[in-house]
């Protein structure tokens, strides 16, 4: 025990050899494989070692980067991806190009994309906190997935034009593009067709893997690396450039995720590849989180690992396949909960906090009494409303469906932005927690016969305390670690509540409609109305709680949950709270979404939709009610009504998302407020009012600063015409009192006798010291 103590490679030897035996018990004697109960064939375990080799590049990625720059990188499949569609494009549309030209070509069109996404953003925010270059990873995928695959797609060197649907949707088999295409064989008594993909896989992948440990252990720079991954600061005084070298580092990243990809969409299709792609992902944060983000030969071990137990599941349990996700959420929980001192202190350096961000400013009370600003407030009012009152009597039927689902959606952005931008703690699952009250609602009216206005607010109560439940193993997992566990939460949520297999009792064929007295929500304005509504009583909810004391504490606890501690108060009830809260807005608007829709979908609870929802929350402004339900309305607005449209498409969601992270990283509400406050810095200053709130960080002597278009005096006229004696002479109450001139009262007053001689007294002195000297 001893010398494994002192051997930190011996002890992981030993726990990766037990883990191996394990494996193989449970796949070879536990699982009943075929019908017989022979455990799983060998070549369903081959499979599972050639995908297993994939998703470990994945999971090599993921600790390279958060090792040496304390970032969670969401973008590890889809830089890939980049290089995959010109692998793809190659082979498809270039049939003279062989595989030996395109699979590298691939792989430096990956790591270029890793390289783009340092010098744009990795530089930009170096010195951010991590979660901010976190975000932005999310926001690169789907750029890598939108218009980078977009842009590649319609390089010169293809013909976008010329492909069936079949190829442009990367539904196409690659196998037949490949060399040795007549060489194939089998593995015990399946007779799966094997051949040079496979073998291909395998051996590019190990020659990858060992390629980046013998770099890190042997090359200078990547001597470096391991340096600055253990203390930034130090090695910038050390006179190593961390600058470059992060941009190393995401290169590397790009090539491991290239190969990974490209090999992946070759071994089953093009499409599977493509943008985020959970299937990909999560099995690799699920190894990155075994090997406690720091060992690279650990992650690849537990990825195989991983993908055997999920091959040979899958064949003894063929309906059960969905599961998995349940399965690799637990193992990504799990192992937190296990590891969090570690992954806590590995954090500590980058900052979780989103110290970016800025809340909505209330007008100034100095400002209040102004009768102008007090009827362009009422007016701003009053227009919204009317907009909204109006909206159904002149739009079409779709339209005022979507706009009630636009509603919806805000009231999730709500959530995101009590749990996230109050409390700090950073969530994509906010939809899942939509969908299970979604569940709830339907089978409360549907099944179980309650009253619509019954089932609502019951339904949100429940997902409250089932958040609570989810938010008490959560807590223990801070900062960026949290992103992982939701985004685990969400998938196995979307995969396994909405499989009719599981939960299908629980799911109705189709939702009615409430009824209120004389009211019929059957008519889709109604129930424009109601959705509506309910935003406005969230928004008035939250407002409430923002006033509060409780409100007060989650701001306390996202800026210093230490300091907090210290005067007496519990964060952790602080943050349940914030849960709970969180859970019952989504909820509510959960089960109002399916009374909508008249039916629950899984398609409107997809993972992606947290992920979509929680960017735009970082759009409009994460910790400001104003600026979630700006951005939640923005994007919503333009993905619905202007999807079709080409800069729409280009410039979306995750695109405009890079954009004011770069430019604005407190969103568009502070676009806003800076706009809204030059307004009232002018009205200010032509009022002589004193505003400090509004000047505290303008210099008064920087001539930019002045708001007010100052002109040279103009001779002969005005007060230059006056003269110096004459100026200032009008009669005034406030300054001087009537018909006294102003200079008159501004001279200096006679000195009295007293002051004359104490004056006279101390020019003595002065002179009897200066003889003295």
């Amino acid at each position: 025990m001893e010398r494994l103590r002192a051997n930190p490679s011996l002890r992981t030897g030993v726990i990766a050899g037990g883990a191996f035996v394990l494996l193989l018990l449970i796949t070879q004697f536990l699982l009943p494989g075929d019908n017989q109960g022979n455990g799983t064939p060998i070549a369903i375990m081959f499979s599972g070692l050639v995908f297993g080799l994939l998703n470990a590049l994945t999971a090599v990625g993921i600790v390279i980067v958060f090792r040496s720059t304390r970032v969670i990188n969401f973008s590890a499949t889809a830089m890939g991806a980049a290089g995959g569609e010109m692998t793809f494009q190659l082979l498809i549309q270039h049939p003279g190009v062989t595989f030996w030209v395109a699979f590298p070509v691939g792989v430096l069109t990956a790591a270029l994309a890793g390289l783009l996404f340092d010098l744009a953003l990795g530089r930009r925010f170096f010195k951010a906190p991590r979660l901010v270059l976190t975000i932005a990873t999310i926001a690169a995928a789907g750029v890598f997935a939108g218009p980078v695959r977009s842009g590649l797609y319609r390089l010169p060197i293809f013909n976008a034009d010329d492909l069936t649907f079949e190829e442009a949707a990367g539904l196409v088999a690659l196998r037949d593009r490949l060399p040795f295409r007549d060489f194939a064989f089998t593995l015990g008594n399946l007779k799966i067709p094997y051949g040079f993909a496979e073998i291909a896989a395998i051996v590019l992948a190990v020659a990858t893997i060992v390629g980046v440990v013998l770099y890190f252990r042997i090359a200078k720079s990547g001597v470096a690396v391991r340096a600055m991954a253990e203390n930034t600061e130090r090695a910038s005084l050390l006179g190593i450039s961390t600058l470059n070298l992060s941009s190393i580092v995401w290169v590397i990243a790009g090539i491991v995720s290239g190969v990974g990809i490209i090999l992946t969409g070759i071994l089953t299709n093009p499409s599977a590849a493509q943008g985020i792609a959970p299937s990909i992902l999560l099995p690799g944060f699920a190894a990155a989180v075994l090997a406690r983000m720091r060992s690279i030969p650990v992650a690849a071990l537990a990825a195989v690992g991983i993908q055997l137990f999920t091959v040979a599941w899958n064949h003894s349990f063929v309906d059960d396949g969905q599961l998995v996700s349940l399965i690799l959420f637990l193992v990504i929980a799990g192992g937190m909960l296990l590891q969090r001192k570690t992954l806590q202190r590995s954090e500590e350096s980058g900052g979780v906090s989103w110290e970016a961000a800025e809340e909505q400013r209330a007008i100034p009370r100095e400002l209040l009494a102004v009768g102008g600003i007090r009827a362009a407030r009422w007016a701003m009012v009053a227009i919204g409303l009317i907009a909204l009152g109006l909206l159904p009597f002149i739009a079409s039927t779709r339209t005022v469906v979507l706009a009630g689902v636009i509603a919806l959606n805000a009231i999730v952005g709500l959530s995101i932005l009590v749990l996230t931008g109050w409390a700090g703690q950073v969530s994509l699952g906010q939809v899942a927690f939509a969908g299970i009250g979604g569940i709830i609602g339907a089978s409360l009216t549907s099944t179980a016969g309650l009253s619509f206005w019954l089932a609502v607010p019951i339904t949100a109560a429940l997902v409250a305390g089932f958040a609570v439940l989810i938010g008490i193993p959560a807590l223990r997992i801070k900062g960026l670690f949290l992103l992982v566990s939701t985004f685990a939460f969400a998938i196995a949520v979307s995969a396994v509540l909405f499989n009719d297999r599981y939960f299908g009792w629980a799911i109705p064929d189709s939702v009615e409609r409430p009824t209120l007295f004389l009211f019929d929500f059957e008519d889709e304005r109604s129930m424009y109305f109601l959705c509506v509504g309910a935003l406005i009583i969230a928004t008035v909810g939250v407002l409430n709680l923002r006033r509060s004391r409780p409100g007060r504490i989650l701001i306390a606890v996202r800026e210093n949950d230490a300091n907090l501690q210290s005067f007496g108060v519990s964060a952790f009830k602080a943050k349940l709270t914030a849960f709970a809260v969180s859970g019952a807005l989504a909820g509510f608007s959960g089960a109002i979404f399916v009374h909508l829709q008249r039916g629950i979908s899984a398609d409107s609870f997809l993972p992606q939709r947290s992920v979509d929802l929680f960017l735009y929350a970082v759009v409009g402004g994460i910790t400001s009610i104003g600026g979630v339900v700006m951005g939640t309305a923005t994007f919503a607005t333009l993905t619905f009504f202007m999807g079709s449209n080409i800069i729409v498409q280009v410039f979306g969601a995750p695109m405009l998302t890079l954009l004011l992270l770069y430019a604005e990283p407190g969103g568009l509400i502070a676009i806003f407020n800076r706009a809204r406050d030059s307004i009232l810095r002018i009205v200010a200053q032509r009022r002589q009012l004193i505003v400090p709130s509004l000047f505290a960080d303008i210099d008064p002597d920087a001539l930019r600063s002045r708001l007010i278009p100052l002109s040279p005096p103009i001779a002969g006229g005005g007060l230059e015409a006056l003269g110096p004696e004459g100026r200032f002479a009008l009669a005034s109450e406030l300054y001087a009192g009537r018909g006294v001139r102003f200079m008159d009262k501004m001279k200096p007053k006679k000195k009295s006798a007293e002051a004359s001689l104490l004056e006279a007294a101390a020019s003595a002195a002065e002179e009897a010291e200066e003889v003295m000297a």
